[in-house]
C-alpha cells in the first residue's frame, strides 16, 4: 500500500580509494529504508557522482557537480584513507569542497578515515600528507570517525547513520513557535537536576556505567594529539553518537557530570572575564 514520504538526499564523498565504502553505504541506507522508511515516513536516497551527474559544459568540473547535485542533498558522508583527490582550483580536492560547502551551509557532515594498513609501495606521499593535513583540519572544526576495515565501518556507520537521521528529522519537524517567559513558579530545569538525573533522566535511556563509556568514546574520539579535547566537542559528539542530549542539559550540567565520573580532568583558559565558557574549557581522560 502506497504512503507519502520526505526524500532526503545523501552525498557519498570520497576520493577513489576506498570503492569498498562506497559500496557500503547505499547498502546500508537501504537496510534503513527498509526498516524505518515506513515509520518515519522519510526516504533516504544515496548519491553519488558516478550515478547523478551528466555532461555539461561552462565551468570548472567541480563547479559544475556542485550545481548538479551538492547543493541539493540534506546529509554527506564523506570517507578518506590514502588519498586526498585532485584539486579544483578552490579547494584541495574535490572531496573536500564537497564538504566545505556542506560546513558552510551548517548541513550535517560525517567524516570517516580508515587506519587500514597499507602496503608502502602503493602510497602516493604527497597525497597522503595533504590527506592528514586535511584530517587534522577537520578533527579542530568538529568530529571525525576512524574505522579499521570494512565490516567495522559498516558497524559504525550503521548505528550513527540512525543517529544522524533521527536528528535530521526532529529538525525538520520541529514546530517554530515565540519564547515564552517561564512563571514565577516554574519548575527548575535540566540544569538543576544532579548531574546523574540530568544524564540518565526519568526515561533511564542508558545506565550510568554506559554514559560513563559514552563519555570516554567521546573524549577519545574529539581529543587532539596531547589528549585534551574541547568540551563543546565531547558534548556534540553525545549528542550525535549516543543518545545523550547535552545540549538540553547545558555546560555546567556536563563539566558537573565529567568530574563526578573520576575519569577525567579539566581546564579553562583564561581568554576573557567570561573564563568559564562552554568553548574554553577542555578535559582530558585521567591515566591510571
Amino acid at each position: 500500500m502506497p504512503f507519502e514520504a520526505k526524500a532526503y538526499r545523501v552525498l557519498i564523498a570520497s576520493p577513489g580509494d576506498v570503492g569498498d565504502e562506497r559500496l557500503v553505504i547505499p547498502e546500508v541506507i537501504n537496510e534503513w529504508n527498509a526498516v524505518s522508511a515506513f515509520r518515519a515516513k522519510s526516504i533516504l536516497m544515496p548519491v553519488r557522482w558516478e550515478t547523478h551527474t551528466y555532461p555539461a559544459m561552462g565551468d570548472r568540473p567541480q563547479a559544475i557537480i556542485n550545481e548538479q547535485i551538492v547543493k541539493d542533498c540534506d546529509l554527506l558522508v564523506g570517507i578518506f584513507w590514502t588519498r586526498i583527490g585532485t584539486q579544483t582550483g578552490v579547494s584541495v580536492s574535490g572531496t573536500a569542497e564537497e564538504i566545505e560547502q556542506f560546513v558552510a551551509q551548517k548541513k550535517p557532515v560525517m567524516l570517516y578515515f580508515s587506519q587500514t594498513p597499507v602496503d608502502p609501495e602503493k602510497l602516493d606521499i604527497d597525497q597522503f600528507k595533504v590527506m592528514r593535513e586535511f584530517r587534522d583540519k577537520m578533527r579542530r572544526s568538529g568530529l571525525t570517525e576512524s574505522y579499521a576495515g570494512t565490516a567495522d565501518f559498516r558497524q559504525k556507520f550503521v548505528r550513527q547513520l540512525s543517529f544522524n537521521v533521527d536528528n535530521l528529522l526532529s529538525l525538520a519537524q520541529k514546530p517554530t513557535r515565540p519564547a515564552s517567559r517561564p512563571s514565577s513558579d516554574a519548575k527548575a530545569g535540566p540544569a538543576a537536576l544532579s548531574p546523574s538525573a540530568a544524564f540518565l533522566g526519568k526515561e533511564a535511556i542508558a545506565t550510568r556505567d554506559q554514559v560513563s563509556d559514552y563519555v570516554v568514546k567521546a573524549i577519545q574520539s574529539t581529543a587532539a594529539e596531547d589528549g585534551w579535547a574541547n568540551i563543546a566537542a565531547v558534548g556534540q559528539y553525545l549528542s550525535t553518537y549516543t543518545p545523550i542530549k547535552y545540549k538540553l542539559l547545558g555546560y555546567e550540567t556536563l563539566k558537573s557530570f565529567l568530574v563526578s565520573t573520576k575519569l577525567v580532568e579539566l581546564k579553562a583558559e583564561k581568554k576573557s572575564p567570561r573564563a568559564q565558557t562552554l568553548d574554553s574549557a577542555s578535559v582530558r581522560l585521567i591515566v591510571k
